[in-house]
């Protein structure tokens, strides 16, 4: 399966109620290049929705980003987050509608976002190390979203090994 739906149904109202979730397979180095889209269907209550990446010992009660081991860019404030709470700015805000698009080049260990198909232009991060998988996190009631991992035409069309 390269694609998949995620509905959050708790209330949102605090950390401990974060679910996030993480592909079942690591991403192969090997394959120099990886990325997936995240269409957001429904933001949410909250919109707090973050997309990026992680290892396997992170808690899925916690946003990308936010542990030892992970990095998320979230739509709610448009910061990148590395294995820490606190944010910086990167990026815009996303929202019901948007698409989020998430690479990780394993040539220059970098990875860069696009949104609805358009690159965001500079390197979120660098020096990512362990086997990584690809992960969203969601904490906003209602929130919905489909992970595409390539079963359909990515939005983004541009040169990934430039970036």
């Amino acid at each position: 399966m390269s694609q998949f739906f995620f509905k959050y149904i708790g209330l949102g109202e605090n950390q401990k109620e974060t679910g996030a979730i993480r592909a079942n397979h690591p991403i192969p180095p090997q394959c120099k290049l990886f990325y997936f889209e995240v269409d957001i269907i429904d933001e949410g209550k909250n919109k707090l929705i973050g997309i990026g990446f992680c290892e396997k010992k992170v808690d899925l009660n916690r946003m990308p980003g936010w542990d030892d081991g992970s990095w998320g860019y979230h739509g709610d404030d448009g910061n990148l987050y590395c294995s820490s709470g606190s944010g910086n700015p990167y990026g815009p805000l996303f929202s019901t509608g948007d698409t989020i698009g998430c690479c990780l080049n394993f040539t220059n260990n970098t990875v860069f976002y696009t949104k609805n198909g358009i690159s965001l232009g500079s390197i979120a991060f660098r020096n990512l190390k362990g086997t990584l998988y690809p992960c969203v996190g969601l904490r906003s009631q209602g929130g919905y979203i489909e992970v595409n991992f390539g079963s359909r035409k990515f939005k983004f069309t541009g040169n990934a090994e430039k970036l």
